[in-house]
């Protein structure tokens, strides 16, 4: 494969966008010309090699469905033109209209699913549509079983699962000395994140620990209903919503514990790389299997039931009042780094890719 062409939404951040960042930095490192193609004319949260060509549909910073059309007639076009080997679309929301408008072109489409494809996309048109024309596509990547289960016996034979590349370099190393007392959290402030629950669970959880404070870091739809609640609860004063970090890893290295509160989800980075940095991590054992694929209950990390207060609560409690075990949950997390190092995760995905521009 000597060219590759990624679709996506935009760059704007978040674990998909990281997914494509370390994939292109692992693919133009091995000398593979790669062009980003996105919907929206948004600047790549994310660092990228210099030799990778960023191009928009539209400079917009969303998409309205009545410029969906246009925007994907200049896909076309423009793939007519640079006849790249393969196109690898991800994730939901562009991958049907990729499909279907790159139909005829004689360039395989590989798709790749990122979340749970019983609720993504969150539109039943769009997800008739993926009914119809997924079929199509040459090849796709799935982040679990579970999600690879969804689909029907012929999809699941021409796809193939597949982990989240990390780079190791990216990471701090492990925290030594006295913690921080923070409880860590960041994603999206989206309903799927379920922070709501993190903020109730938190507040009974601050009644024995007063010298706690919670931190959200992350931009989204459900910010100011958070802080609603927060304020409801009496605990404002010890949550903060920040916003987005580019040094994420950095502010949340030396906290006490990280808080993974999602009821659906792929296989998240934002968990991978609290991991990776030896925090002490809390998880909902949600769908579509992702967490558990990285976390085993009691050995590096505690797993809770979804939409569970009562169990994150004792969780939390269970972090902050015994030191040894949060420690040794600590150290065993990091070993995520070896199981995901990029190099060897990227090399996966490329051979998948090669075989099916190959056919």
């Amino acid at each position: 494969m000597k060219k590759l062409m990624i679709v996506t939404h935009k760059m704007s951040g978040g674990g998909c966008e990281r997914v494509i960042a370390q994939l292109l930095n692992c693919f133009a490192r091995d000398g593979i010309e790669c062009i980003l193609v996105t919907e929206c004319g948004v600047p790549s949260f994310y660092d990228l090699p210099e030799s990778v060509e960023q191009i928009y549909l539209t400079f917009g910073k969303t998409l309205p469905a009545s410029k969906i059309p246009k925007a994907y007639k200049k896909l076309r076009k423009l793939v007519k033109m640079e006849q790249p080997d393969m196109v690898l679309a991800l994730p939901e929301k562009v991958n049907v209209w990729t499909v279907l408008y790159l139909l005829g072109t004689g360039v395989p489409v590989v798709v790749s699913e990122r979340n749970d494809p019983h609720r993504h996309p969150e539109n039943r048109i769009k997800r008739m549509l993926r009914t119809i024309i997924y079929p199509r596509a040459n090849g796709f990547i799935f982040q679990t079983q579970e999600a690879a289960a969804f689909f029907s016996k012929s999809i699941q034979a021409r796809g193939i699962v597949l982990d989240n590349p990390l780079d190791a370099g990216r990471i701090p190393n492990r925290f030594q000395g006295e913690r921080r007392r923070v409880v860590a959290a960041a994603g999206r402030l989206h309903e799927q994140k379920n922070f709501d629950l993190l903020i109730r669970a938190f507040a009974r959880f601050y009644k024995k620990h007063h010298d706690f404070s919670l931190v959200i870091y992350g931009e989204g739809s459900e910010k100011e209903k958070l802080m609603k609640t927060a304020s409801r609860l009496g605990i404002a004063g010890a949550v903060d919503l920040p916003g987005q970090s580019k040094t994420l890893l950095e502010d949340i290295n030396d906290s006490a514990m990280f808080v993974l509160s999602s009821d659906y989800e792929g296989m998240p980075n934002v968990l991978i790389e609290a991991m990776a940095c030896g925090l002490s991590c809390v998880a909902t054992d949600c769908p579509i299997g992702g967490v558990r694929s990285l976390m085993t209950d009691g050995e590096n990390g505690l797993l809770v039931p979804v939409g569970d207060e009562d169990a994150m609560v004792r969780a939390m409690s269970a972090l902050a009042d015994d030191a040894a075990l949060s420690e040794r949950l600590g150290k065993n997390a990091v070993q995520i780094r070896t199981r995901l190092d990029e190099t060897l995760v990227a090399a996966k995905w490329r051979q998948y890719l090669e075989t099916i521009a190959d056919r």
